[in-house]
């Protein structure tokens, strides 16, 4: 029987990358971070991706990336936060993955993306908004897409990145 995947959705900056590596080392899986996976095939920053070929390219090859992720198994992966956007992305997560949603508040996301050097290259803008403003736009947009397709919920406030990946190993094994 096929292994179900791991998938970590949320919005950005909610800790996907973090509690992945720790969870994929504790299960002995291999972790994937589609974000990274994305610049390191294309050879460009996801800032300049944008810029050059726009969300909707970026976007397409974020949907073939985690159709090729589904058919294998044994993985933890961390999407990106517009996975949920697509519904065949919702459909695959749902069909293929064990999906774990990785909630914070606007002002946390916001703190943790000001203090973040690499936002700039790794987090470009989703639209003309101040920051603040797009967060909290976003996050009203993407709520029930992210509570459709979790199976779990984790709330990131005030914890370390172990203790979020120690509860969701408890919730799972439970």
């Amino acid at each position: 029987m096929k292994e179900r995947n791991i998938a970590l959705i949320g919005f950005r900056a909610t800790g996907k990358t973090t509690v992945g590596k720790i969870l994929a080392r504790n299960l002995g899986r291999i972790f994937m971070d589609m974000d990274q996976h994305l610049v390191a095939s294309s050879g460009r920053e996801i800032s300049c991706w944008v810029k050059l070929a726009g969300w909707s390219s970026f976007r397409r090859a974020e949907s073939e990336l985690l159709a090729a992720l589904s058919l294998r198994e044994g993985l933890v992966v961390a999407t990106g936060g517009g996975i949920v956007l697509d519904p065949a992305n919702r459909t695959l997560l749902d069909e293929s993955f064990y999906t774990v949603w990785l909630k914070a508040s606007p002002e946390t996301i916001q703190a943790r993306m000001s203090s973040d050097p690499q936002t700039g290259s790794t987090r470009p803008p989703l639209s003309e908004l101040s920051p603040e403003t797009e967060i909290r736009k976003t996050l009203a947009e993407r709520y029930p897409l992210y509570a459709a397709s979790a199976d779990m919920e984790i709330d990131t406030e005030c914890k370390t990145a172990e203790d979020i990946a120690g509860e969701i190993l408890e919730k799972m094994s439970g």
